[in-house]
């Protein structure tokens, strides 16, 4: 146990291992825990460096100025909450479609990790453009209420939208079988990354907003146009589809 807890790529394999083997109930449990805390405590500490760590240090500058609306910020926790359940309950589907724990070699694990990037870019764009057609709009208005948006807005969603959020990493593995340590890592970091487009905060204002470096991949400038504007910048990690399709705004 002491060595595990010296060495975290240990103790998180034998977490997920335990995971993996636990009753479902305690699993669902764990899962939700998990969820919540990312949401809230990550939500939270951005929150809290964007509006105080951030602006005392004279780094970088709050895209919009001014305050959410009365209320903004408690109905978006609400429904996030709401969503982080979703994603738990989704994530339970990891233990039987998953192969194994890790990657075999490193070479696996960077296929994987290339294939899922365009993956998750087409299916989150195409998912996203079905949202914004008349029949799904008004679910997805759960999510555009927050025009001025928080690192809370991230998943303020309807419980639909949720679900389809939730299914990205289930539906690619059943394409291509990834590892349960793999899929938490990048189910992390997608939930870790939409918090961050959802910051309202450009932490490297001396950049124009053309740079090379802040059109690589999504930028809280980007997906700002998107809360403001509405039917551009739908992509999530990157603006190739957007180019493609003519819904591109800089």
């Amino acid at each position: 146990m002491v060595s595990l807890l010296l060495h975290p790529i240990d103790t998180f394999t034998f977490l997920l291992a335990a995971w993996m083997q636990a009753p479902w109930p305690l699993a669902l449990l764990a899962a939700v825990g998990v969820h919540l805390s990312m949401y809230l405590v990550g939500g939270s500490i951005a929150w809290t460096f964007n509006q105080h760590f951030w602006p005392s240090l004279g780094v970088g500058r709050n895209l919009d100025p001014n305050p959410p609306r009365p209320g903004q910020v408690r109905m978006e926790i609400r429904h996030g909450m709401v969503a982080c359940l979703i994603l738990a309950v989704m994530t339970l589907s990891y233990r039987s479609l998953s192969d194994g724990i890790w990657p075999r070699s490193v070479w696996t694990a960077a296929w994987q990790l290339a294939a899922f990037v365009f993956y998750n870019a087409v299916y989150s764009y195409g998912t996203h453009r079905l949202l914004h057609t008349r029949w799904l709009i008004r679910a997805h208005g759960v999510h555009h209420r927050s025009v001025r948006v928080t690192p809370f807005t991230s998943y303020s969603v309807h419980p639909l939208e949720g679900l389809v959020i939730a299914c990205t990493i289930p539906s690619f593995m059943l394409i291509v079988p990834l590892g349960v340590g793999s899929a938490f890592l990048l189910h992390g970091f997608g939930l870790a990354y939409t918090a961050y487009i959802h910051s309202n905060y450009d932490l490297l204002p001396q950049l124009p907003e053309g740079h090379w470096f802040k059109r690589l991949i999504d930028h809280p400038i980007h997906h700002r146009f998107h809360h403001t504007l509405g039917n551009v910048n739908f992509g999530f990690t990157g603006r190739w589809l957007d180019r493609l399709f003519g819904t591109h705004k800089l």
